[in-house]
Parts: structure tokens; C-alpha cells; sequence
């Protein structure tokens, strides 16, 4: 059941790492959070059903026998128990919005280069900034989905608005580039790590550090 996110390229290995399972009762990919230290905070599910995904969204906590299993995202980072050893030793921190794009850059580019981080969502609390800080990061490079279809449209102005309002808040702390994908050489709504790591790396040198 897992066999989707397989074929999009994430390897079986990370996914052991990370104990991405499933759950049959709610057609859901499992996906466990824990805190940087490694202790389980939370569980989310990743729908399979298009009609759950269109109701609910795609990503949500997971609820078995009666339990929510939630967490407050902005109080945590997903993968940072996984990748915070090479963010300390490259001074460079990578996030993501969903938990999917961290298993595809550990993929693609080894467990022992893997620093990124996904913050489940399109904003970054200031205890996330200070959790990559702690944990060495000297550059925290936001790699949000490109939620715009045309450059100057209402989502491009969103976005952009979104992100000078990250650099502004936090820029004195630590630096802050963004990958964000103005060529449109990926879907509408794809992270940057989505199609393949060629366009990935293509994306990060061009990043726009200020």
C-alpha cells in the first residue's frame, strides 16, 4: 500500500527509517513524528482517497480507536530527530512543507547528507527557527510548494508576501533564503523536490539569498 510513494522514488530504506506504515481503516500512509530527540509526538495520515483528500485534506492526524493522535506543529519539525547530525556538520538547514519531500531528499541524496526538515504546513513558528538554530543551522533555506501558477498573480503575491514576511521576522537570527521556483519548472502546487533531483538542484543554486 505504501507502493505509491515507492514509485514516486523514495526508498524503502528511508521509509523503514522513518516507520512510515498503514492504516487499512482509514486508507491511510502512516506517518509518526517525533521530537528531535527522537520521542513520538504524533501520528499523521496521508489519504489515499481522492474524496477524503478533496474534504479533508490530503495530510491530517491520524485517529485510531477513538484517539486523536495530534501534535502542535508549529512546536515541532518533522525528520529533525533524522537529519539534525548533517545539519550541524553543513551549517545548512532545507524546509519542506510536507513530510513526503524530506523522505525524497534523504532519498536522493543519502541519510548522510540529508538536512532537511518539514514544518507541515506554509509557515514557520519562531520555536522552529530556534530549534534549527540550536541544532547548528547558520542558513535555513525555505523550500515551500510553488503555489502559484502565473508570476504577478493573486497566489504568486501571497506566497511572496508569506516569505518576505519569514525574512523580515527572523533575518537577524539567522540567514534566510528561499528556493522558489519563478521559472515554473515544476507543477503548480509540486515542491521543489517533487519531480526529479536535476530540477531540485537547479532550483537550490538558484535560490534567492538576500
Amino acid at each position: 500500500k505504501i507502493q505509491p510513494w515507492i514509485d514516486e522514488g523514495i526508498h524503502q530504506e528511508i521509509l523503514d527509517r522513518s516507520l512510515i506504515g498503514f492504516y487499512p481503516g482509514g486508507d491511510q500512509i502512516t506517518i509518526p513524528h517525533f521530537d528531535k530527540d527522537g520521542r513520538f509526538v504524533g501520528l499523521r495520515g496521508r489519504t489515499l482517497s481522492y474524496e477524503d483528500a478533496d474534504l479533508y485534506g490530503k495530510y491530517r492526524p491520524l485517529k485510531i480507536n477513538k484517539v486523536l493522535y495530534t501534535h502542535p506543529l508549529g512546536m515541532n519539525l518533522y525528520n529533525l530527530n533524522n537529519s539534525k547530525k548533517a545539519i550541524k556538520t553543513l551549517e545548512k538547514a532545507i524546509v519542506f512543507e510536507g513530510e513526503k519531500s524530506s523522505l525524497k531528499y534523504a532519498s536522493y541524496f543519502g541519510i548522510e547528507n540529508d538536512i532537511s526538515v518539514a514544518c507541515c504546513g506554509s509557515n514557520l513558528s519562531a520555536y522552529q527557527i530556534q530549534l534549527l538554530i540550536e541544532n547548528g543551522a547558520k542558513e535555513i533555506i525555505i523550500a515551500f510548494d510553488r503555489q502559484f501558477q502565473e508570476v504577478g498573480d493573486q497566489e504568486f503575491k501571497l506566497l511572496k508576501r508569506n516569505l518576505v514576511r519569514l525574512y523580515n521576522k527572523y533575518h537577524n537570527d539567522v540567514n534566510i533564503s528561499f528556493i522558489f521556483d519563478k521559472n515554473k519548472i515544476t507543477e503548480y502546487k509540486a515542491s521543489p523536490i517533487d519531480e526529479e533531483p536535476d530540477k531540485f538542484l537547479q532550483l537550490f543554486k538558484e535560490r534567492i539569498v538576500l
